[in-house]
């Protein structure tokens, strides 16, 4: 491999998404601005670029799911479907001029530290090699799909493919489909393809708790109050945000009594003086759903979960229980046995023929920035240190990997606030870092083991008190119960602790 030039760079970023996007404007509001953006794809917009996904929409608030810099007064409806969410990444990009830093085309194989020049140095696919001060990972959680094997899997002659891996040319009218998976997906797909297949037979693993999702279309006095009026789309915003903040209480452990009387006061406002905790919301939610939408008891009872609300990701919709009402659809609860050339078999010896699969069964959330490598001091692989689970200082930093820094690290995940929010609040944090580095005039900064020990342990005791901790299977988690992707508070809470920066758990190396 050769080195493209002999330029340093301030920072490197790795990926345009949500992350990447949002820390190129804030390094050039920094005044920072020897940094590349390193893109695999030829265009931004991450997860929302390659998920396209029949019925694929946010299930965040528009105006909540949002950069803070950049509020978009042009939203057509309170949930943003893939395309809205594309196009306002694709104008932000725009408009803060990031692409002259961008690279695309540049899938990154490995970034290592060297120690002796106190650089890393990142290896791309086309054999050039970069080097920075800084390095930033803006990979993401929820992009890789992973697809469950089956006995006779390769034996299927028909088309099969995952929803985040559309097959758009292949069309569905006419087919016979089958769908693995039930989670959010799935639930936004199904009653897409419902409408237009012959058949569609739906494998289900574990129901979901399913919320009545209140979306609506903006009137044009709305639109025209957040495009003339800034401080009505701040309120509103701050307005979601306050909704949003608000569902934590359905997760945490009830022990707390100064919550759990917050939570009530809150409960009732909010509802009307109706409900005294969100979890019953939820509960309530569900079965107002399921008595409207579902007239068939035995198809309650499949839809109804056993696990505590919240346990798995809370699903808003209002179109996926119809969808089973359809004639032409049916739910099947009995675990998969095996495939063969023209059907999907159940541990009950139940055929179900099937032109098509679809696999509607999420990510591999639990190993975030693999498959780059990333090698720190000593040659230490980060794949190594990650491999009885990931965890990081504050979700953005690890010890003995000097000047490199996360967004969207382990523990870093929410059930209820915007990820955004959450990005901007580990952005504020590396922006600060950097500018450290710089006006320190250091080589490198390391976070101390102990400090990360410490953050680790301490959120850990926390997460045992919510209710992602309890009996089910989940993505938040690995198969030995350790939870690795959300943090156990309301977004409030870690928006403050990023903006401490604490000095003392940071070990500085001076020229």
């Amino acid at each position: 491999m050769d080195s493209n030039n002999n330029k340093i760079y301030d920072s490197i970023v790795l990926g345009a998404g949500i992350s990447g996007i949002g820390m190129a404007v804030n390094l050039l509001k920094a005044n920072i601005l020897s940094f590349l953006v390193l893109e695999k794809k030829s265009s931004v917009g991450g997860t929302w670029r390659d998920n396209t996904y029949p019925g694929l929409c946010c299930d965040v608030a528009s105006h909540f799911y949002a950069f803070s810099f950049e509020l978009n007064p042009n939203w057509s409806k309170k949930y943003p479907e893939q395309y809205e969410i594309l196009d306002y990444l694709e104008m932000v990009t725009e408009k803060y001029k990031i692409k002259p830093h961008i690279k695309f085309n540049s899938e990154v194989l490995k970034a290592e530290f060297n120690e002796d020049e106190s650089l890393w140095n990142i290896y791309i696919s086309t054999g050039e090699i970069y080097k920075t001060k800084t390095l930033v990972s803006g990979l993401g959680q929820l992009n890789k799909p992973t697809s469950p094997k089956f006995e006779g899997s390769e034996d299927f002659k028909g088309p099969s493919f995952h929803s985040a891996e559309w097959n758009h040319s292949i069309d569905l009218k006419g087919k016979k489909v089958g769908v693995i998976g039930t989670g959010p997906s799935a639930v936004g797909f199904i009653p897409k393809i419902a409408k237009e297949v012959d058949e569609l037979t739906i494998f289900q693993r574990t129901p979901n708790w399913i919320l009545p999702k209140p979306d609506r279309k903006f009137s044009e006095i709305e639109k025209w109050l957040l495009k003339n009026l800034p401080f009505f789309g701040k309120l509103y915003r701050l307005y979601e945000y306050v909704m949003a903040e608000r569902l934590y209480f359905a997760f945490f452990n009830k022990q707390n009594k100064i919550l759990s009387i917050l939570e009530s006061i809150i409960a009732n406002i909010t509802t009307g003086f109706k409900i005294k905790t969100m979890s019953s919301m939820y509960q309530q939610g569900q079965k107002m759903l399921l008595d409207a939408q579902i007239s068939d008891q035995s198809l309650r009872d499949k839809l109804t979960p056993n696990y505590p609300v919240g346990c798995k990701r809370v699903i808003p919709t209002n179109d996926f229980f119809p969808a089973l009402e359809r004639e032409n659809v049916f739910l099947k609860t009995e675990q998969i046995s095996k495939f063969n050339k023209d059907s999907i078999i159940t541990i009950d010896g139940n055929k179900s023929n099937v032109d098509v699969i679809i696999y509607g069964t999420g990510f591999k959330a639990n190993i975030f920035i693999s498959p780059v490598k990333i090698i720190g001091l000593n040659d230490k692989d980060l794949d190594d240190v990650w491999k009885n689970g990931a965890e990081a200082y504050k979700g953005v930093m690890v010890p003995e990997f000097p000047n490199f820094f996360m967004c969207y690290g382990p523990n870093t995940n929410t059930g209820h606030v915007s990820i955004i929010f959450m990005i901007e609040s580990q952005i504020k944090f590396i922006i600060k870092s950097l500018k450290y580095i710089k006006k320190r005039n250091l080589k490198h900064i390391d976070v101390k083991q102990k400090a990360m020990t410490e953050y680790n342990n301490f959120i850990q005791k926390k997460l045992s008190t919510t209710v992602w901790a309890a009996g089910c299977k989940s993505w938040y988690k690995t198969s030995d119960g350790k939870i690795l992707n959300n943090f156990p508070g309301f977004g409030f809470e870690y928006y403050f602790m990023m903006s401490n920066f604490k000095y003392n758990d940071i070990k500085k190396e001076s020229y």
